[in-house]
């Protein structure tokens, strides 16, 4: 019997294992229970509100009918947005798979989700994303109620890629360095 091998973590979120034929990482998604109750409460109160809005728009005419169906169109795609958000953050992980064959990157909801593979032989170098730590939007992607904010890219093919959510730079570059390692290895 094969003896599994043991799990080393990077901080408090990344777990990875070296095996004979690959690297595997696991970037959890899980955020502190206050922030997902925060989450949660705040889907509650917008689920409220469109209660709100869904009757108003069936009891209105004219153009108050024309401003409720507007209303209830965007809140209909916010509330998709924070329920994707939710369920990210309770069962969400990012999967990267190195063996000879590529790597795989896969956002899993569960088991759910289906993985990019990429040619090592067409990766260039990890690298990681520098962010302005004054500038509004890049605080904003490190928003616990966002699923943004990918902490390293690569070029594949002469396209740019993303991976590794809301990392610390610290844990990105540890984790940059584990990924070329593994490139390097299975290459």
């Amino acid at each position: 019997m094969k003896e599994t091998p043991p799990i080393q973590t990077i901080g408090e979120r990344i777990t990875f294992a070296w095996h004979d034929d690959a690297l595997t990482v696991v970037i959890n998604q899980k955020i502190p229970r206050s922030q997902q109750m925060a989450l949660e409460a705040w889907m509650i109160a917008w689920i409220a509100v469109g209660v709100v809005f869904f009757w108003s728009l069936m009891h209105a005419t004219g153009e108050e009918r024309m401003f409720y169906s507007i209303s209830s169109a965007f809140w209909t795609f916010f509330a998709f947005r924070v329920g994707k958000v939710i369920l990210w953050r309770r069962k969400g992980s990012e999967s990267i798979r190195i063996h000879k064959e590529g790597m795989s990157v896969k956002n899993a909801f569960g088991t759910l989700g289906k993985a990019q593979i990429f040619r090592l032989s067409h990766i260039q170098k990890m690298e990681i994303r520098r962010r302005e730590p004054t500038a509004f939007l890049a605080n904003l992607d490190q928003s616990f109620w966002i699923m943004g904010g990918e902490s390293i890219h690569f070029t594949h093919d002469k396209k740019s890629f993303v991976l590794g959510k809301q990392l610390s730079e610290k844990d990105a570059q540890a984790l940059a360095k584990l990924l070329d390692k593994g490139i390097r290895k299975f290459s």
